[in-house]
């Protein structure tokens, strides 16, 4: 028994072609997949597909949040919106910026000392997304109980001067906070501070990706609502 399928609506014929068993009725399949590719080449296809397109825009643009400010008055909760939102930005950015900062070495107080124990200690960092692991070497120094390192350097360098480097050795050790800017011994450079620099950048903004990605969450968020403050009714809300 042969079906009409030419009364079905797409969805129907969607949810027909989902579930109709190909084997115990061949003629109706067939007959399915020609209502089908007839709706294709008329073009109901693609304007099905522009629908569910527009629809979807239309749910966003209603779920969308927006704050609206009356012109009316001194427009005290628009004064009041604007600077929270000024004060936020420059929070992130105050406490932001100075992580890609570097002090120069002039600024960095040089410290003689005796090498208590030296190690060159190697870290594996697995990514979650991709499975990658990521190798990275630090040479740790330990002196008068306190503890210095130069974070992320190459492995053959650790490791030679994790090696040659004994312990009672003298060294001239810039650091700030026991990170290591540059590092001497005698009148040999073992680590010069523009080789460490942007390693200590790296590790200071090792986060600072966060904070980017909060504040342009902000102002995607708030953007309509900052302008309505400036220019009330210049958006609306459709909910």
């Amino acid at each position: 028994m042969l079906i009409n399928y030419s009364n079905y609506t797409l969805d129907e014929l969607f949810d027909v072609n989902e579930s109709i068993n190909k084997d115990k009725y061949p003629e109706r399949y067939k007959q399915l997949c020609e209502e089908i590719q007839q709706r294709k080449q008329s073009g109901e296809f693609k304007r099905k597909v522009q629908e569910i397109d527009r629809r979807e825009y239309e749910d966003d643009d209603e779920n969308e949040f927006i704050i609206e400010f009356s012109s009316e008055g001194k427009g005290t909760n628009r004064k009041l919106f604007i600077i929270g939102f000024t004060l936020i930005n420059l929070f992130v950015l105050a406490f932001v910026l100075p992580k890609y900062i570097v002090s120069d070495l002039t600024n960095i107080h040089e410290y003689s000392t005796e090498i208590g124990s030296i190690k060159c200690h190697k870290e594996e960092v697995i990514d979650d997304e991709t499975d990658k692991v990521y190798t990275y070497f630090d040479l740790n120094i330990d002196s008068y109980q306190n503890t210095y390192s130069a974070i992320g350097i190459g492995e053959g360098k650790c490791k030679n001067i994790a090696r040659d480097l004994n312990v009672g050795t003298n060294v001239s050790i810039w650091h700030e906070d026991g990170l290591i800017h540059q590092l001497k011994s005698e009148n040999n450079m073992l680590l010069p501070y523009v080789y460490m620099k942007p390693k200590v950048r790296e590790l200071r903004t090792d986060d600072a990706f966060f904070y980017w990605f909060g504040l342009v969450a902000l102002w995607f968020m708030f953007f309509k609502s900052l302008v309505n403050a400036v220019a009330p009714g210049s958006f609306t809300s459709n909910r």
